[in-house]
């Protein structure tokens, strides 16, 4: 008799522990008043492009924007002990280069400041040709950027990686060669 007032005690227990989780709508909270949650996504993109040092600085080929001519290749490390002291990027190897002219490279903030891009805008991310770029290792001859814009990208664009369908990016377009 014990086990079966014990069997029909818990039962009326748990069926009532399911209706006790119910919750009327009343007590719901109104999400229509709400604004959307807005995620930011870094896109990067996997290279396997090696590091370049060119005197002191680090860039890639991405990040530099000289003519490809005025290149000069000094010296290529793939397996040595140098590249154990630089860390993770030099995994794709190093290449020491020289540029043919002597004309000075503009970080990217240097380069903001010659096309006069205001402050909120240099907030964006940015592209080069529409292709993202690594704005820590950014170089730049001047004479080889054409102009600084502000644009939208389509919804399809591979760097788009955004919730946001508004969201604008810093573009830089260099000179046709």
């Amino acid at each position: 008799m014990k086990k079966v007032l014990l069997i029909t005690g818990l039962g009326i227990f748990y069926a009532a522990s399911g209706w006790c989780q119910y919750a009327p709508s009343d007590y719901l909270p109104v999400l229509d008043d709400r604004r959307p949650i807005t995620r930011y996504v870094l896109g990067t993109i996997p290279s396997q492009e090696p590091l370049l040092l060119l005197g002191n600085q680090e860039t890639d080929y991405a990040s530099l924007l000289v003519d490809t001519k005025e290149i000069k290749v000094l010296q290529v490390y793939k397996d040595s002990t140098m590249l154990a002291g630089m860390g993770p990027k030099a995994k794709n190897g190093v290449a020491v280069i020289e540029l043919t002219h002597k004309r000075p490279l503009l970080k990217l903030n240097d380069v903001l400041d010659r096309f006069k891009v205001p402050a909120q805008q240099r907030k964006l991310r940015v592209l080069v040709n529409k292709n993202l770029v690594n704005e820590k290792r950014f170089l730049a001859d001047v004479n080889y950027i054409a102009k600084v814009e502000v644009i939208k990208l389509d919804s399809t664009h591979p760097i788009r990686l955004g919730w946001d369908e508004n969201e604008q990016f810093l573009n830089i377009v260099t000179v046709k060669k």
